[in-house]
């Protein structure tokens, strides 16, 4: 086990569970309890604000939980690039790069601040038949992570920093633990780039992409117009217009890039994927959003959906090619 993660209590090195200074660490389905902070903090009176996906659970990776095989060329870069040493996986949630990295042999320490979604990390290392003897798993707060400094080899943080209303604390505590020499690997989506390799959408996709964006227009505009107006609840939204590149540009050192070109085809059922994640609250946007007039609005909004579109609607297919990925990797 380790020797580098940061006792609670003392906040010194410790090795799992128990420190020097005789405090102890809980473990609890196999999750180490490296803090207690609520995993959720709204309150517009708080110095920070962030999202954990604690009530978000399941839903966030909508129906298709276990067939994420798309990321496995983002994956497999991911693996070269850390290479040997130890991964901090951090805000890891249900391991959807978890997994795949773990098959690949990457020693990973995995945490979120959401119990929930750690136990679906393990639901689905469970499903992938991954070894998990080179996995450690934490529930603990980005905002402080729990290892000493200069001690992990890379860290990966996909989409976390949205989440949270001061993401350049999180940026700084990543630098603080990683090694001299150490990389944090960034992903983004690059949506100008040549992605259809001289592919087009035929009519008949491109007629059920434009009603699969309008129906979700629909749902969304009329769910939060009801919240508004009946309930004085607005969307939730954090750390949205934060310019990463430029922060990072300020801290790290050193900047490696590494396109990977996807190219191929996607196709999502409406019901499956929107509307499974709007329903279940899976939406970060909705964290602020009471479980009871959740369900009320939801409701309500679906007896419209289904006499404006149809009962059939949802079977509604949106077909897209894989944007190329850059892989950013800022180096300390």
């Amino acid at each position: 086990m380790y020797n580098f993660f940061k006792c609670p209590d003392c906040k010194k090195a410790m090795t799992l569970p128990l420190c020097s200074c005789r405090y102890e660490i809980s473990c609890d389905g196999r999750v180490y309890k490296l803090t207690d902070d609520p995993y959720i903090i709204n309150d517009g009176f708080t110095d920070i604000k962030y999202i954990g996906f604690e009530e978000i659970g399941e839903y966030y990776s909508n129906a298709a939980f276990f067939n994420k095989t798309v990321i496995d060329k983002k994956c497999r870069n991911i693996a070269k690039i850390t290479g040997t040493g130890i991964l901090l996986d951090l805000a890891c949630g249900d391991g959807l790069y978890t997994v795949p990295l773990l098959k690949r042999g990457v020693n990973i320490i995995a945490m979120d601040i959401s119990d929930k979604m750690l136990s679906l990390l393990y639901k689905r290392a469970e499903s992938a038949e991954a070894d998990i003897s080179s996995l450690v798993v934490c529930r603990a707060n980005a905002l402080d992570i729990p290892l000493v400094d200069g001690s992990v080899d890379a860290v990966m943080a996909n989409s976390l920093l949205h989440l949270i209303s001061k993401p350049e604390k999180v940026i700084n505590e990543i630098y603080r633990v990683l090694k001299k020499g150490g990389k944090y690997i960034t992903i983004e989506d690059k949506p100008d780039a040549d992605i259809f390799n001289g592919q087009i959408l035929n009519e008949q996709e491109n007629i059920e992409n434009k009603k699969y964006c309008e129906m979700v227009g629909y749902v969304q505009n009329k769910y939060f117009q009801i919240l508004k107006e009946e309930y004085g609840i607005s969307d939730t939204k954090h750390g949205w217009l934060f310019n990463q590149k430029k922060i990072c540009g300020e801290i790290f050192k050193e900047k490696d890039i590494y396109m990977i070109p996807m190219g191929y085809k996607t196709e999502n059922i409406f019901k499956d994927s929107f509307l499974y994640r709007m329903s279940g609250k899976g939406y970060s946007y909705q964290s602020a959003v009471p479980p009871d007039i959740h369900k009320n609005v939801f409701e309500r909004i679906m007896i419209d959906f289904t006499e404006i579109y149809g009962d059939n609607a949802t079977n509604t297919v949106y077909t897209e090619y894989e944007s190329d990925v850059e892989i950013a990797v800022y180096i300390k």
